[in-house]
């Protein structure tokens, strides 16, 4: 209830803007798989998997006002919950403001650390997925860490315009406790900066980092606790293919080494309706997922809103039980957008 009060007095502050320019708009996407995961582990129940998955599914509803070069807007997202990644019904829940000297948000909301990871993965919430190399119906693939999942609530952001092809956010995680002062009830803070250049291959190179603190309820989700995450990422991509790489350290003070994960992806548009995409991801330093993983599919547009895949990803883990786990899925997925004012 706090939260939506507070979403609802900073949109307030444009209240007269909304009666003279405003959209309401209406998306979501469904998605559904068949799955197979074979691992040669131990762990009971592992061993082999065959099912029908959810893909992350969701419908989101946003709406925006515009007056004097001034926006203000607002965005609801609900789907399926997903305990294992940390992601609730509500997926986001954020109002802003933009202008001509940045954007500021509030709400729940993905971090930008998160973002800058995900974008760059073409099997993003497919069932060959899987931040640990174990099945996942939805999220990050093998090669970027949990942190490229979820979304975190009590966001407060502030986005730079863009200068130069320059562009920088700063981010405060607001602890649930809303007791900064006392011991293990401190807020997790985000920063990061970024520079775009469409004229050479669509140039998009960035760092982003996370400072977390030893919070009891860890502010930022999924989270290990007091430490700091960075990220540097890059892109490069003309009309029919794409190149993206991304490279973390999750330095973990209750660990001996930083973690490290290191992702690399590609695309190409064989034709009008056909995408080929692979993946590769290497993981050191983590408790229970050192390892390699490569995974490779192809995507079809059936029509505007309607395509299917069908990927496989096969993933060795460096433990003493040599671990590999393949997984093969084929998805269908439908999105849709409308205009309700």
């Amino acid at each position: 209830m706090k939260r939506c009060l507070s979403l609802v007095a900073l949109l307030s502050l444009a209240g007269p803007a909304a009666a003279l320019d405003t959209e309401v708009n209406l998306s979501g996407k469904f998605g559904l798989s068949l799955s197979y995961f074979n691992s040669n582990d131990a762990a009971p129940g592992s061993l082999t998997d065959v099912d029908v998955e959810n893909n992350g599914s969701n419908f989101r509803v946003s709406a925006s006002a515009q007056e004097g070069g001034i926006n203000t807007f607002i965005a609801y997202e609900r789907g399926a919950s997903n305990d294992q990644l940390g992601v609730e019904d509500v997926r986001e829940f954020f109002g802003g403001i933009s202008g001509s000297v940045g954007t500021l948000i509030y709400g729940r909301k993905a971090t930008d650390y998160r973002i800058a990871g995900a974008r760059l993965d073409p099997f993003y919430n497919t069932s060959v997925a899987g931040f640990s190399g174990g099945f996942a119906s939805e999220g990050a693939s093998y090669g970027l860490s949990n942190l490229t999942n979820g979304y975190t609530a009590n966001t407060i952001s502030v986005h730079s315009p863009v200068a130069g092809g320059f562009s920088g956010n700063l981010a405060a995680y607001i602890n649930e406790n809303d007791n900064l002062t006392s011991t293990g009830d401190k807020a997790d803070y985000g920063l990061g900066v970024s520079y775009a250049n469409s004229d050479w291959l669509g140039l998009d190179v960035g760092a982003q980092m996370l400072d977390l603190n030893d919070s009891s309820q860890r502010p930022v989700t999924n989270s290990l606790g007091d430490g700091n995450a960075y990220r540097l990422h890059a892109s490069i991509a003309e009309k029919l293919w794409a190149v993206g790489l991304s490279y973390e350290i999750v330095d973990v003070k209750a660990e001996q080494n930083p973690r490290n994960y290191a992702f690399l992806s590609a695309t190409y548009q064989i034709s009008e309706k056909w995408r080929l995409a692979a993946a590769a991801g290497h993981e050191t330093d983590t408790p229970t997922a050192d390892g390699t993983g490569l995974t490779f599919g192809a995507f079809h547009d059936l029509t505007r809103n309607f395509s299917y895949y069908v990927a496989g990803r096969y993933v060795t883990l460096d433990d003493a039980a040599d671990t590999k786990k393949a997984t093969l899925a084929t998805g269908v997925k439908f999105v849709f957008e409308t205009d309700i004012k």
